[in-house]
Formats: structure tokens, C-alpha cells, sequence
């Protein structure tokens, strides 16, 4: 194994707070009921559209209004993306250890890239990761493999050389769909079952059960 691809919210980092918080002052800015923290579990994992979508009354998810909803949470997460969030124990220390053996690290999350970026590296400062990518305008988000295999093909790597690694369904039917392995955490949003219903080749309770599996 040469690359160890990572999800990044409920993976790497835990943003339920954050996203609950500026998805709910989103939704009351325009008159929308808000959710308890604990319902964000699963509306997230999709990308900010589906998101906004999922937060919204069912008879309110029309287009327009889901851009306009999905407009100043993008604002307003921006100024607070950072307030509650924080990696989860064990990963920077899990991190460190995979560049010290030699392997790629790489993120692929389903949020939207311009977030994706900065919070990695604000997290992580000490990592040098070979490739962070986020969802990008025009193209596929997960369960696509688009974002994995747009990795393997960055970095050269065959699909027998890599894990991916996250905690929810999407995650792992990306690597299913990828051709690579799919190594499923139990820290994040999701239950291990459905992990397991959804392709997990291996299930991991702490970080550093990563090293054993590799």
C-alpha cells in the first residue's frame, strides 16, 4: 500500500457542531425551523447542497430556495468554520506516523473545496498531505469515485496501492465503486452496521488500529 486517502468531516475532523450551527442560522434567516445538533449526523456526508436540502421542510426544497439558504450558510460558515471544531484524539499523532513511514496522505470530501482546504491545513499544519481536494464546481460528488480516482491518477498510484478511509455509507460505496479498499471509522457520524452494509472491507475503532491493518 502506497496512499491512504481520507474523508475529512466525521474522519479526520469533527465539524457536526459548526455545520449544525450555520446550517440553523441559515435556515431562521429565512424563516425555516432549525434542528437539533444530533439530526446533522445525517443530513451531512453529501455536499452542501444535499445539505441544505435534507435541512429544509419537505414542501421548501425547490432550487431556488435551497441556493438561497445554501448562499448564507456559505457565508456564514466561512466566519465560523473554525469555532467548535477539532480533530479527533489520535489523528494528528496517526497522521505524523503514516508521512514517517512514507506514505501519500490525501483528503476527498464531499465539502465544497474552498473549505475544505483551509480547514485542513489550519488543522494540520504539521502535515504535509500530497493532495487535498474538496467538491468542485462540475464535478461528481461522492458516492461518484470521480474525486478518488481523480487522486489515484494525480498521484500515480494503482487502486490496489490505496485505502480510503470515512465514516459514513457514502464513503465506502466511493471506494467500492473506486476499486480500492475501504476502511470504516467508527469515531465519526455513522454506526458500524452501516459501514458494514455498505462495503467496509475493515472496521477501525481508534486511529491508530490503521497502522495494524496496513
Amino acid at each position: 500500500m502506497k496512499l491512504l486517502i481520507f474523508d475529512l468531516d466525521g474522519t479526520l475532523i469533527d465539524t457536526l457542531q459548526d455545520l449544525a450551527n450555520c446550517c440553523n442560522y441559515a435556515l431562521e434567516l429565512h424563516g425555516f425551523p432549525s434542528h437539533e445538533t444530533s439530526a446533522y449526523k445525517y443530513f451531512v456526508g453529501n455536499g452542501i447542497h444535499t445539505l441544505i436540502e435534507r435541512a429544509l421542510p419537505e414542501s421548501q426544497r425547490q432550487a431556488a430556495i435551497i441556493e438561497k439558504v445554501k448562499t448564507d450558510f456559505v457565508l456564514y460558515y466561512e466566519q465560523h468554520a473554525q469555532d467548535h471544531t477539532k480533530p479527533y484524539i489520535g489523528i494528528p499523532e496517526l497522521l505524523a506516523a503514516l508521512k514517517e513511514k512514507g506514505y501519500l496522505l490525501s483528503v476527498a470530501s464531499n465539502k465544497y473545496h474552498e473549505a475544505t482546504v483551509p480547514l485542513v491545513k489550519h488543522y494540520f499544519p504539521n502535515i504535509s498531505f500530497d493532495l487535498i481536494l474538496g467538491h468542485r464546481t462540475g464535478r461528481a460528488a461522492k458516492p461518484d469515485p470521480d474525486i478518488v480516482i481523480d487522486t489515484l491518477n494525480t498521484l500515480s498510484v494503482a487502486s490496489d496501492n490505496c485505502f480510503y478511509v470515512g465514516d459514513s455509507s457514502v464513503d465506502m460505496i466511493t471506494a467500492v465503486r473506486a476499486g480500492v479498499k475501504a476502511i470504516g471509522v467508527t469515531w465519526g457520524f455513522r454506526m458500524e452496521e452501516e459501514l458494514r452494509e455498505n462495503g467496509a472491507d475493515y472496521i477501525v475503532h481508534e486511529p491508530f488500529q490503521l497502522l495494524k491493518i496496513i
